[in-house]
Protein backbone atom coordinates (compact mmCIF):
# COMPACT_ATOMS: atom_id res chain seq x y z
CA UNK A 1 0.00 0.00 0.00
CA UNK A 2 1.35 3.42 -0.93
CA UNK A 3 1.83 6.32 1.42
CA UNK A 4 -1.23 8.35 2.34
CA UNK A 5 -1.51 11.58 0.37
CA UNK A 6 -0.82 14.85 2.14
CA UNK A 7 -1.61 17.03 -0.91
CA UNK A 8 -3.77 16.84 -4.05
CA UNK A 9 -6.16 14.54 -2.24
CA UNK A 10 -8.74 14.79 -5.03
CA UNK A 11 -6.56 12.79 -7.42
CA UNK A 12 -7.44 9.11 -7.99
CA UNK A 13 -4.99 6.40 -7.03
CA UNK A 14 -1.72 6.18 -8.93
CA UNK A 15 -2.13 9.72 -10.29
CA UNK A 16 0.34 12.38 -9.17
CA UNK A 17 0.70 16.11 -9.87
CA UNK A 18 4.26 17.33 -10.29
CA UNK A 19 5.50 20.67 -11.68
CA UNK A 20 2.13 21.44 -13.25
CA UNK A 21 1.74 18.07 -15.04
CA UNK A 22 -0.14 14.89 -14.17
CA UNK A 23 1.52 11.47 -14.11
CA UNK A 24 0.46 7.84 -13.79
CA UNK A 25 2.81 6.26 -11.25
CA UNK A 26 3.28 2.51 -11.24
CA UNK A 27 6.14 0.15 -10.51
CA UNK A 28 8.33 -1.36 -13.20
CA UNK A 29 11.14 -3.78 -12.35
CA UNK A 30 10.67 -2.81 -8.71
CA UNK A 31 11.17 0.90 -9.39
CA UNK A 32 8.63 3.78 -9.63
CA UNK A 33 7.64 4.47 -13.23
CA UNK A 34 6.22 7.91 -14.03
CA UNK A 35 4.13 8.16 -17.20
CA UNK A 36 3.12 11.69 -18.19
CA UNK A 37 -0.64 12.11 -18.71
CA UNK A 38 -0.79 15.81 -19.60
CA UNK A 39 -1.13 19.31 -18.17
CA UNK A 40 -4.93 19.51 -18.18
CA UNK A 41 -6.73 17.54 -15.48
CA UNK A 42 -9.71 16.58 -17.65
CA UNK A 43 -7.43 15.10 -20.32
CA UNK A 44 -5.17 13.50 -17.71
CA UNK A 45 -8.16 11.85 -16.04
CA UNK A 46 -9.21 10.28 -19.32
CA UNK A 47 -5.67 8.98 -19.92
CA UNK A 48 -5.62 7.64 -16.36
CA UNK A 49 -8.90 5.85 -17.08
CA UNK A 50 -7.38 4.07 -20.08
CA UNK A 51 -4.50 2.76 -18.00
CA UNK A 52 -6.55 1.97 -14.91
CA UNK A 53 -9.26 0.24 -16.94
CA UNK A 54 -6.67 -2.13 -18.36
CA UNK A 55 -5.06 -2.85 -15.02
CA UNK A 56 -7.26 -5.89 -14.25
CA UNK A 57 -8.74 -7.20 -17.50
CA UNK A 58 -9.43 -10.59 -15.94
CA UNK A 59 -11.96 -9.18 -13.44
CA UNK A 60 -14.52 -6.44 -13.94
CA UNK A 61 -14.17 -4.38 -10.78
CA UNK A 62 -15.98 -1.20 -9.86
CA UNK A 63 -12.68 0.67 -10.24
CA UNK A 64 -12.27 -0.75 -13.72
CA UNK A 65 -15.87 0.16 -14.61
CA UNK A 66 -15.41 3.76 -13.46
CA UNK A 67 -12.18 4.00 -15.42
CA UNK A 68 -13.83 2.50 -18.51
CA UNK A 69 -16.74 4.93 -18.23
CA UNK A 70 -14.46 7.96 -17.91
CA UNK A 71 -12.37 6.77 -20.83
CA UNK A 72 -15.37 6.44 -23.16
CA UNK A 73 -17.73 9.15 -21.87
CA UNK A 74 -15.12 11.67 -20.76
CA UNK A 75 -14.76 13.13 -24.23
CA UNK A 76 -18.39 14.20 -24.38
CA UNK A 77 -18.63 15.43 -20.80
CA UNK A 78 -17.90 19.05 -19.89
CA UNK A 79 -14.51 19.78 -18.26
CA UNK A 80 -16.34 20.76 -15.09
CA UNK A 81 -18.17 17.42 -14.95
CA UNK A 82 -14.95 15.51 -15.54
CA UNK A 83 -13.29 17.55 -12.79
CA UNK A 84 -16.12 16.74 -10.35
CA UNK A 85 -16.00 13.07 -11.32
CA UNK A 86 -12.33 13.08 -10.40
CA UNK A 87 -13.24 13.99 -6.83
CA UNK A 88 -15.98 11.36 -6.74
CA UNK A 89 -13.68 8.68 -8.15
CA UNK A 90 -11.17 9.53 -5.45
CA UNK A 91 -13.85 8.94 -2.79
CA UNK A 92 -15.38 5.81 -4.33
CA UNK A 93 -12.26 3.82 -5.22
CA UNK A 94 -11.06 3.11 -1.64
CA UNK A 95 -14.53 1.80 -0.76
CA UNK A 96 -15.75 0.00 -3.88
CA UNK A 97 -12.76 0.00 -6.24
CA UNK A 98 -11.61 -3.60 -5.71
CA UNK A 99 -15.13 -5.07 -5.52
CA UNK A 100 -16.49 -6.97 -8.51
CA UNK A 101 -19.51 -5.34 -10.13
CA UNK A 102 -21.79 -8.19 -9.06
CA UNK A 103 -20.61 -7.95 -5.44
CA UNK A 104 -21.97 -4.45 -4.81
CA UNK A 105 -25.45 -4.48 -3.32
CA UNK A 106 -27.99 -1.72 -2.89
CA UNK A 107 -27.43 -1.83 0.87
CA UNK A 108 -23.74 -1.04 0.33
CA UNK A 109 -24.59 2.11 -1.61
CA UNK A 110 -27.20 3.15 0.96
CA UNK A 111 -24.72 2.67 3.80
CA UNK A 112 -22.16 4.77 1.92
CA UNK A 113 -24.66 7.60 1.49
CA UNK A 114 -25.74 7.54 5.13
CA UNK A 115 -22.26 7.26 6.63
CA UNK A 116 -20.74 9.96 4.46
CA UNK A 117 -23.86 12.06 5.03
CA UNK A 118 -23.12 15.01 2.75
CA UNK A 119 -23.93 16.41 -0.66
CA UNK A 120 -20.69 15.03 -2.11
CA UNK A 121 -21.98 11.50 -1.44
CA UNK A 122 -24.94 12.21 -3.73
CA UNK A 123 -22.51 13.13 -6.49
CA UNK A 124 -20.47 9.99 -5.80
CA UNK A 125 -23.57 7.83 -6.14
CA UNK A 126 -24.37 9.52 -9.46
CA UNK A 127 -20.93 8.58 -10.84
CA UNK A 128 -21.29 5.01 -9.56
CA UNK A 129 -24.70 4.71 -11.19
CA UNK A 130 -23.40 6.18 -14.46
CA UNK A 131 -20.53 3.68 -14.51
CA UNK A 132 -22.93 0.76 -13.99
CA UNK A 133 -25.29 2.01 -16.72
CA UNK A 134 -22.34 2.39 -19.06
CA UNK A 135 -21.18 -1.18 -18.50
CA UNK A 136 -24.72 -2.51 -18.95
CA UNK A 137 -25.24 -0.56 -22.19
CA UNK A 138 -21.88 -1.77 -23.48
CA UNK A 139 -22.89 -5.36 -22.78
CA UNK A 140 -20.06 -5.83 -20.31
CA UNK A 141 -22.31 -6.37 -17.29
CA UNK A 142 -25.66 -8.14 -17.18
CA UNK A 143 -26.63 -7.58 -13.57
CA UNK A 144 -28.59 -4.75 -11.96
CA UNK A 145 -27.45 -1.25 -11.16
CA UNK A 146 -27.33 -1.06 -7.33
CA UNK A 147 -26.96 2.75 -7.35
CA UNK A 148 -29.92 3.53 -9.61
CA UNK A 149 -33.34 4.82 -8.59
CA UNK A 150 -32.54 5.39 -4.92
CA UNK A 151 -35.10 7.58 -3.19
CA UNK A 152 -32.73 8.47 -0.38
CA UNK A 153 -30.52 11.52 -0.85
CA UNK A 154 -28.54 13.56 1.62
CA UNK A 155 -30.22 16.91 2.09
CA UNK A 156 -28.85 19.66 -0.12
CA UNK A 157 -29.13 23.22 1.13
CA UNK A 158 -28.35 26.28 -0.96
CA UNK A 159 -24.99 27.79 -0.09
CA UNK A 160 -25.45 31.39 1.04
CA UNK A 161 -21.89 32.50 1.85
CA UNK A 162 -21.59 36.19 0.98
CA UNK A 163 -18.16 37.71 0.37
CA UNK A 164 -18.00 41.19 1.86
CA UNK A 165 -16.26 44.08 0.12
CA UNK A 166 -13.48 43.94 2.71
CA UNK A 167 -12.97 40.22 2.09
CA UNK A 168 -12.79 40.72 -1.67
CA UNK A 169 -10.23 43.49 -1.15
CA UNK A 170 -8.21 41.14 1.07
CA UNK A 171 -8.23 38.43 -1.61
CA UNK A 172 -7.07 40.85 -4.31
CA UNK A 173 -4.36 42.20 -2.01
CA UNK A 174 -2.95 38.70 -1.43
CA UNK A 175 -3.03 37.80 -5.13
CA UNK A 176 -0.47 38.54 -7.81
CA UNK A 177 -1.31 41.43 -10.12
CA UNK A 178 -2.49 39.04 -12.86
CA UNK A 179 -4.63 36.90 -10.58
CA UNK A 180 -5.94 39.95 -8.73
CA UNK A 181 -7.19 41.33 -12.06
CA UNK A 182 -8.86 37.98 -12.76
CA UNK A 183 -10.64 38.09 -9.39
CA UNK A 184 -11.90 41.63 -9.97
CA UNK A 185 -13.00 40.76 -13.51
CA UNK A 186 -14.84 37.69 -12.18
CA UNK A 187 -16.69 39.88 -9.69
CA UNK A 188 -17.58 42.66 -12.12
CA UNK A 189 -18.86 40.32 -14.82
CA UNK A 190 -20.23 37.44 -12.75
CA UNK A 191 -18.76 35.00 -15.30
CA UNK A 192 -18.48 31.28 -14.62
CA UNK A 193 -15.07 29.81 -13.88
CA UNK A 194 -14.91 27.83 -17.14
CA UNK A 195 -15.85 30.92 -19.16
CA UNK A 196 -13.09 32.94 -17.50
CA UNK A 197 -10.32 30.50 -18.40
CA UNK A 198 -11.72 30.14 -21.95
CA UNK A 199 -11.97 33.89 -22.60
CA UNK A 200 -9.85 35.39 -25.39
CA UNK A 201 -8.94 39.02 -26.09
CA UNK A 202 -11.24 38.86 -29.14
CA UNK A 203 -14.18 38.84 -26.71
CA UNK A 204 -13.90 42.63 -26.53
CA UNK A 205 -16.47 44.17 -28.91
CA UNK A 206 -17.95 47.62 -29.34
CA UNK A 207 -20.89 46.57 -27.18
CA UNK A 208 -18.88 44.94 -24.41
CA UNK A 209 -17.35 41.58 -23.47
CA UNK A 210 -19.10 38.97 -25.63
CA UNK A 211 -18.87 35.23 -24.98
CA UNK A 212 -20.89 32.00 -25.15
CA UNK A 213 -22.07 30.87 -21.71
CA UNK A 214 -20.58 27.40 -21.18
CA UNK A 215 -23.68 26.17 -19.38
CA UNK A 216 -26.60 27.74 -21.24
CA UNK A 217 -24.75 27.87 -24.60
CA UNK A 218 -26.25 31.33 -25.18
CA UNK A 219 -24.40 34.44 -26.30
CA UNK A 220 -23.85 36.82 -23.43
CA UNK A 221 -22.61 40.42 -23.57
CA UNK A 222 -21.37 42.37 -20.54
CA UNK A 223 -21.70 46.07 -21.40
CA UNK A 224 -18.82 48.44 -20.92
CA UNK A 225 -18.53 50.60 -17.81
CA UNK A 226 -15.65 52.88 -16.87
CA UNK A 227 -14.43 50.32 -14.32
CA UNK A 228 -14.64 47.38 -16.74
CA UNK A 229 -12.94 49.36 -19.52
CA UNK A 230 -10.03 50.33 -17.27
CA UNK A 231 -9.66 46.76 -15.98
CA UNK A 232 -9.79 45.24 -19.46
CA UNK A 233 -7.11 47.62 -20.77
CA UNK A 234 -4.86 46.57 -17.91
CA UNK A 235 -5.53 42.89 -18.56
CA UNK A 236 -4.94 43.12 -22.33
CA UNK A 237 -1.99 45.47 -22.21
CA UNK A 238 -0.36 45.65 -25.63
CA UNK A 239 -1.54 42.16 -26.63
CA UNK A 240 -3.97 41.72 -29.52
CA UNK A 241 -5.59 38.87 -31.42
CA UNK A 242 -6.96 35.51 -30.30
CA UNK A 243 -4.88 35.18 -27.16
CA UNK A 244 -6.03 34.10 -23.68
CA UNK A 245 -7.32 37.03 -21.66
CA UNK A 246 -5.82 35.64 -18.45
CA UNK A 247 -2.31 34.24 -18.33
CA UNK A 248 -0.42 32.34 -15.68
CA UNK A 249 3.00 33.56 -14.63
CA UNK A 250 4.42 31.17 -17.24
CA UNK A 251 2.50 32.98 -19.97
CA UNK A 252 0.09 30.12 -20.63
CA UNK A 253 -3.70 29.92 -20.41
CA UNK A 254 -5.20 28.98 -17.06
CA UNK A 255 -6.81 25.57 -16.76
CA UNK A 256 -9.67 25.11 -14.30
CA UNK A 257 -7.31 23.05 -12.14
CA UNK A 258 -4.60 25.72 -12.26
CA UNK A 259 -7.11 28.43 -11.40
CA UNK A 260 -8.31 26.43 -8.40
CA UNK A 261 -4.73 25.96 -7.21
CA UNK A 262 -4.04 29.70 -7.41
CA UNK A 263 -7.35 30.45 -5.71
CA UNK A 264 -6.56 28.02 -2.89
CA UNK A 265 -3.23 29.73 -2.15
CA UNK A 266 -4.78 33.21 -2.22
CA UNK A 267 -7.72 32.44 0.05
CA UNK A 268 -5.48 30.75 2.60
CA UNK A 269 -3.12 33.73 2.66
CA UNK A 270 -6.16 35.99 3.12
CA UNK A 271 -7.31 33.72 6.00
CA UNK A 272 -10.61 32.99 4.22
CA UNK A 273 -10.37 29.22 3.94
CA UNK A 274 -14.15 28.70 3.91
CA UNK A 275 -14.62 30.46 0.57
CA UNK A 276 -15.10 28.82 -2.82
CA UNK A 277 -14.33 30.52 -6.12
CA UNK A 278 -18.02 30.27 -7.00
CA UNK A 279 -18.76 32.55 -4.03
CA UNK A 280 -17.40 35.43 -6.13
CA UNK A 281 -20.16 34.81 -8.69
CA UNK A 282 -22.69 34.79 -5.85
CA UNK A 283 -21.37 38.15 -4.66
CA UNK A 284 -21.86 39.51 -8.19
CA UNK A 285 -25.50 38.43 -8.18
CA UNK A 286 -26.03 39.67 -4.65
CA UNK A 287 -24.53 43.10 -5.35
CA UNK A 288 -26.57 43.65 -8.54
CA UNK A 289 -29.04 46.56 -8.39
CA UNK A 290 -32.08 44.28 -8.18
CA UNK A 291 -33.18 40.71 -8.96
CA UNK A 292 -33.86 41.53 -12.62
CA UNK A 293 -30.31 42.86 -13.04
CA UNK A 294 -28.90 39.86 -11.18
CA UNK A 295 -30.84 37.44 -13.38
CA UNK A 296 -29.53 39.06 -16.56
CA UNK A 297 -25.96 39.17 -15.24
CA UNK A 298 -26.06 35.49 -14.19
CA UNK A 299 -27.73 34.48 -17.47
CA UNK A 300 -30.53 32.59 -15.74
CA UNK A 301 -33.77 31.72 -17.54
CA UNK A 302 -35.57 31.12 -14.23
CA UNK A 303 -35.61 33.99 -11.69
CA UNK A 304 -36.12 31.45 -8.89
CA UNK A 305 -32.58 30.15 -9.43
CA UNK A 306 -31.20 33.68 -9.10
CA UNK A 307 -33.25 34.36 -5.99
CA UNK A 308 -32.32 31.09 -4.26
CA UNK A 309 -28.62 30.88 -5.04
CA UNK A 310 -27.36 34.36 -5.94
CA UNK A 311 -29.09 36.88 -3.69
CA UNK A 312 -27.21 36.30 -0.46
CA UNK A 313 -26.40 39.83 0.68
CA UNK A 314 -27.65 40.34 4.26
CA UNK A 315 -30.43 42.88 4.69
CA UNK A 316 -29.78 45.64 7.21
CA UNK A 317 -32.79 46.68 9.28
CA UNK A 318 -33.23 49.23 12.02
CA UNK A 319 -33.67 47.98 15.59
CA UNK A 320 -36.64 48.83 17.81
CA UNK A 321 -36.19 52.22 19.53
CA UNK A 322 -38.01 53.79 22.48
CA UNK A 323 -39.95 55.95 19.99
CA UNK A 324 -41.34 52.83 18.30
CA UNK A 325 -42.57 51.56 21.64
CA UNK A 326 -44.21 54.86 22.60
CA UNK A 327 -46.06 55.03 19.29
CA UNK A 328 -47.42 51.50 19.76
CA UNK A 329 -48.62 52.27 23.28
Amino acid sequence: MGRKRTANKHLPRRMQLKHGAYYYVSRKDGKPHWLRLGDDYAIALQEWAKLEGAARPDKMTVGGAIAHYLQVAGKRLSPRTVDNYGWSAKALLPVFGEMLLEEVERSHVYTYLVQKGNVAANRDRALLSAAYNHMMNAGLFKGENPAAGMRFRNKETARDRYITDAELDALVAEASTRFGDLLQFAYITGMRQLDLVSLNLTAATDDGIAYIDSKTKKRHVIGWTDELTTLWKRIAGLRIGSQPAFLTRDGTRYTTTGLKASWRHVKLRAKLADLTFHDIRRKSGSDADDEAHAQQLMGHADPKVTRKHYRAKPTTVSPITPNNRQKRE
